[in-house]
């Protein structure tokens, strides 16, 4: 088994950068998913080319942050210059047609662009509040990632369907691998040729609640069932007054997915049962810089 320690949310804040490069470089971290959109990404984009070994992917963000593209050409898209702020509110207006979703692929390939002008080639891409499921735009969210040379692509959340994880959490999972269902159906046959499939767990603890015993239990089971490939999503960072302000309703705890990278008794775990660490861009060698 293959398993790449991923990083969502570089670019939120300094902290949160400064702890991924850090749990980069002092422990698991291989991947990381920048937001191009969000206030830190000058200094994430230029952390990433200071630290080249790092893999980043694109973190297709349209909830809660500020939109590339003037509030104008994204009308649907956001309220008072602003993405709408909760995934409830943009799937809600998604489903009754009040959120565009040309308007969204038009910010989504803005991204895209903002992502190599800021010196990062990506490797993959997923979605913050996974909004890039939507099945109506997930299509052209492949599309653009094979534009730009990238086979893999967030979709399926995996792990125990028991255990771990409050009862709503369990549920929204469900929901969500039913419109990624949806979503991956739509994708045109031409596009899913050479698309990587991979099962994503942390979705369960997100937020800092990921310990060592229980990741190990859950790669254990995905083991066991004869899965190759996975990718752990972690949120690590370092907690600072700029981020609780902002972020701090989310109910994360930055530090406690940091500690659990840098864990020294962990690598020697995954070696017993022959767990391989790795990284998106090290799976597929031509995304290599």
């Amino acid at each position: 088994m293959k398993v790449v320690f991923h990083a969502d949310d570089f670019g939120l804040t300094r902290a949160v950068n400064a702890g991924i490069v850090e749990a980069h470089a002092r422990g698991l971290l291989r991947s990381t998913s920048l937001m191009p959109s969000a206030e830190a990404a000058e200094d994430a984009g230029a952390l990433a080319r200071s630290v080249p070994e790092l893999d980043v992917g694109l973190h297709v963000t349209l909830v809660e942050e500020r939109p590339l593209l003037p509030a104008e050409r994204v009308p649907s898209l956001v309220t008072d210059g602003r993405f709408w702020p909760s995934h409830a509110t943009v799937f809600a207006r998604y489903a009754t047609g009040r959120w565009s979703v040309a308007e969204a692929a038009a910010e989504v390939a803005a991204q895209w662009e903002r992502l190599a002008a800021l010196g990062v080639r990506a490797s993959h891409c997923d979605g913050h509040q996974h909004l890039h499921l939507l099945p109506q735009l997930f299509p052209r969210i492949v599309a653009l990632a094979r534009r730009h040379g990238v086979p893999f692509v967030r979709t399926r959340l995996g792990g125990p369907a028991a255990g771990a994880g409050s009862i709503v959490r369990r549920a929204t999972r469900v929901a969500v691998n039913g419109v990624a269902a949806l979503a991956w159906r739509r994708v045109a046959p031409a596009d899913r040729e050479g698309m990587l499939r991979f099962v994503t767990i942390g979705f369960l603890e997100a937020g800092g609640r990921l310990t060592s015993a229980g990741l190990l239990a859950v790669l254990d089971h995905l083991r066991a069932r004869g899965v190759e490939l996975v990718e752990v999503m972690l949120h690590p960072g370092h907690r600072d007054a700029e981020t609780e302000r902002k972020y701090g309703h989310w109910g994360y705890r930055w530090d406690s997915d940091r500690e659990l990278l840098l864990d020294p008794a962990l690598p020697e775990a995954l070696a017993r049962r022959g767990i391989e660490p790795t990284s998106f861009r090290a799976l597929v060698p031509h995304a290599a810089p």
